[in-house]
């Protein structure tokens, strides 16, 4: 279970606008093609934020990668997932339990969705690299790299939410042997 609740939602605006072609997965319940998305924000730290983990997410997939479309058990995402039948059509949740099929990605739900009542915890996804917003990584002494977006959102947290999972976060959000061109 990742350290993480919903406790700042992320001010984004989720585009279908990119020219990267036709959708390559359906939302988790199968209804409606998610389109490759962009992130706007109204916070440049947070469009800042999502940047920067995309441009690493290569480097985090290939470091965790483990035989048979499996990957580390310390590996999440935050992926943009569509919400079937609301008004807010994506929502950003993380996601472990991760492994490739083929072009896809399969993952279980590692929090409660806002838009989906009844799915939480356990619930399997499927999902594009292409909507994948950000990655965490848990080091050996349980503290995390990655979790780009949430160090941002972290800042403008309650004092006793940043008091209780700042400490989780390594200073530096990338692991020192991984080497980023």
């Amino acid at each position: 279970m990742r350290p993480w609740p919903a406790f700042v939602p992320a001010i984004v605006l989720l585009c279908a606008a990119l020219a990267a072609g036709p959708a390559l997965a359906n939302n988790p319940f199968g209804e409606r093609p998610f389109t490759p998305f962009k992130v706007i924000s109204s916070n440049p730290d947070l469009t800042e934020a999502f940047s920067a983990a995309r441009k690493t997410l290569p480097s985090a997939i290939g470091a965790m990668q483990k035989s048979g479309g499996r990957f580390s058990p310390s590996l999440a995402f935050r992926v943009a997932l569509v919400v079937p039948n609301t008004e807010r059509p994506v929502e950003l949740i993380w996601v472990d339990s991760i492994r490739r099929h083929g072009s896809l990605f399969k993952a279980r739900l590692a929090g409660w969705p806002r838009g989906w009542p009844g799915e939480g915890p356990g619930t399997e996804v499927t999902f594009a690299y292409s909507q994948i917003a950000d990655w965490a990584v848990q080091a050996v002494d349980g503290r995390f790299y990655g979790y780009y977006t949430t160090r941002v959102e972290l800042q403008t947290a309650p004092a006793a939410t940043r008091a209780r999972y700042g400490p989780l976060l390594i200073d530096n959000p990338l692991p020192p042997d991984w080497r980023f061109n």
